[in-house]
């Protein structure tokens, strides 16, 4: 089976592809890098966005980090989130939905693609596999986008975090769902922790539905109802909803929304078989 990766170069990606490589060779992963300033500054420009304001291009240059602490990484990912593996090959690209990546997929005609964090990927890419899989921080329909766990943490609706699996459609996190995982969250947790928790958790998913493909099962799926939840988008976010999840992780909120959340209720999610 060709399996090809679509990440971005960040720890939890990393472990994403190190762990599907162990069981089951990965035939390419394609990295989608961070644009840096000077490429990002002239795709605004070409926007007629020049006058953007500063803080814009230094969140953009922050999610190329790995983050606060490498504690959490450790803790969930052993080693395994340092650098991909020496025997993975690999593609770099400032676009996923680049010519030459399309070109290259086309060419490998891989049996399954597995997206974890890259940007949206354009139909002619997802078609030139018989099946394109992503693995998303959040429990779809009801959390669908980006910044999936922060907006449970501001909705406290900690009982709702999770991870999906799920077919790539043009639908943002909307195709029809495979697999699905709830989260333990805790009261020292932090959306970091918890969003590699759920690596963890959906990559363990991916490995079964892989080990179904290979031993010619069939890999059922249920349409999903969007109607039933919330789409994020990065638009939506802001500096000041960022300050107040991390006042909630820093204040003890979490504590007290475990004890008295705002939906006591476990939606219906979809159990692996």
């Amino acid at each position: 089976m060709k399996i090809i990766c679509l990440i971005r170069p960040e720890p939890p990606y990393v472990y994403f592809v190190n762990r599907i490589h162990e069981e089951h060779q990965v035939s390419l992963a394609v990295v989608e890098t961070v644009p840096t300033r000077e490429r990002l500054q002239a795709k605004l420009r070409s926007r007629g966005l020049a006058g953007v304001r500063e803080a814009c291009l230094n969140r953009a240059r922050k999610r190329a980090r790995h983050g606060k602490s490498t504690r959490d990484y450790e803790r969930y990912f052993g080693d395994q989130w340092r650098a991909l593996h020496d025997s993975v090959p690999i593609m770099e690209c400032d676009d996923i939905n680049a010519q030459e990546v399309l070109d290259r997929l086309t060419a490998e005609k891989p049996d399954l693609i597995l997206d974890h964090g890259s940007s949206i990927v354009k139909d002619e890419a997802l078609q030139t596999a018989d099946l394109a899989l992503n693995l998303h921080w959040g429990l779809s329909p009801y959390y669908r986008g980006t910044n999936c766990t922060d907006w449970a943490l501001i909705n406290w609706d900690p009982y709702n975090i999770g991870v999906t699996i799920h077919k790539l459609t043009k639908i943002i996190d909307g195709g029809s769902l495979l697999a699905q995982a709830r989260a333990t969250v805790e009261p020292q947790d932090t959306v970091d922790s918890i969003n590699m928790q759920l690596t963890c958790l959906g990559t363990d998913l991916v490995l079964g539905v892989i080990r179904k493909l290979k031993r010619g099962e069939e890999i059922k799926s249920v349409d999903q109802d969007c109607a039933l939840g919330y789409l994020g988008t990065n638009k939506q976010w802001s500096a000041a909803l960022r300050t107040h999840v991390a006042y909630i992780e820093r204040s003890g909120a979490i504590a007290r929304m475990l004890k008295s959340p705002a939906r006591r209720q476990k939606l219906p999610i979809v159990d692996p078989e």
